[in-house]
């Protein structure tokens, strides 16, 4: 009987024990003693403690996150351009042209102060490499400049840049026919490429000769820049540092009032403002914008990821999540708003 009681009260201490968390069940089925400051409220089960994945990637940076400036310098004008770029130019103070470029050409920027191409067809016997435009447009312009030498020269959108009326009060007696600022696509030796193209069609008269109009247009501020299809959102910082650097001379500068005769300077390049140039890009739709990008990362076979630990963006290469499993959390595909920010750099296998 006594046997029996105490039995009794060892189930009834061990069940108030138990109740009031102050002992537990060990893996050999035996009630112990919890330290009385055990942190957790289920004492049966202990909670699982994961500890922050490590997930290893290849990142390569992008050669705009990255770029190494140094200066560059003739007698008419200095320049900054990134290191391992080229400058090509021509000319003197009576028509001066520059091209900047990475040296496999595909990114750059150029500038030509002014150009002159015949109204008439037939004015171009008197040039050899001279080129006609009937129409009076930027895109006329640029559609025959380039017509040799590109599979397409797509026109995607246009605006008239906001410093029109600055320009003409420059030159108030000649009425600008056409300002534009183009944003385009095309494709050159095989290669899809975007870019900004910006000039001034000025008005001019006809030089008529036998029947043959021998006038000229007049196309000032002529300023272009060109990447790879997709790229133009990251490069467009550096392509628009190179144009703002851009400083004329003294040497140029005393050329210039020699030719002109005259005492005043030729003030700034017009390429050192891009903000109006660059308008036809920013305008573009949003939905234009990220269904190009996505049909460029679709013709390099990549998918773009969101590195949730850095805030970084990369073009990772197809099948990139579908390698890491769902388990990870660090990397996440994009949204499409995100796919206008551009990205800082590729993963590779």
């Amino acid at each position: 009987m006594k046997k029996l009681l105490l039995l009794i009260i060892c189930v009834l201490i061990i069940v108030s024990l138990s109740s009031c968390g102050f002992l537990r069940r060990n893996d050999q089925n035996i009630y112990e003693q919890i330290p009385t400051d055990y942190p957790y409220t289920d004492m049966t089960t202990p909670p699982l403690t994961i500890q922050a994945e490590t997930v290893n990637v290849n990142v390569r940076p992008a050669e705009w996150e990255s770029v190494e400036w140094e200066p560059y310098s003739n007698q008419y004008f200095t320049l900054v351009i990134p290191k391992g770029w080229t400058v090509e130019w021509n000319g003197d103070a009576t028509q001066l042209g520059w091209v900047a470029k990475n040296q496999e050409g595909n990114v750059g920027l150029s500038n030509l102060d002014h150009d002159y191409v015949y109204k008439d067809p037939s004015g171009t016997s008197l040039t050899q490499n001279g080129i006609s435009i009937e129409d009076a447009t930027v895109e006329k312009y640029f559609a025959k400049k380039y017509e040799d030498t590109t599979d397409y020269f797509t026109v995607n959108n246009s605006c008239v840049p906001d410093n029109k009326d600055m320009l003409q009060s420059i030159r108030p007696n000649t009425p600008i026919k056409d300002y534009q600022s183009l944003y385009c696509t095309f494709k050159e030796n095989g290669a899809e490429g975007e870019g900004i193209y910006s000039a001034v069609v000025m008005d001019s008269q006809d030089v008529i000769v036998s029947g043959i109009n021998y006038g000229m247009w007049e196309i000032d501020c002529i300023f272009t820049q060109w990447t790879p299809l997709g790229d133009l959102v990251n490069w467009s910082p550096i392509l628009n540092q190179i144009a703002q650097s851009f400083t004329y001379t003294d040497y140029y500068i005393q050329e210039w009032k020699s030719v002109l005769n005259t005492d005043s300077n030729p003030g700034s390049s017009s390429v050192n403002d891009t903000d109006p140039v660059m308008e036809a890009f920013e305008e573009r739709s949003k939905s234009d914008t990220i269904i190009q990008e996505k049909r460029s990362d679709m013709i390099g076979e990549y998918e773009r990821v969101y590195d949730n630990d850095s805030g970084e963006i990369y073009r990772a290469y197809n099948g990139f999540l579908d390698d890491l499993g769902s388990d990870q959390t660090r990397f996440s595909p994009i949204t499409d708003d995100q796919y206008l920010q551009g990205y800082t750099g590729w993963i590779d296998k």
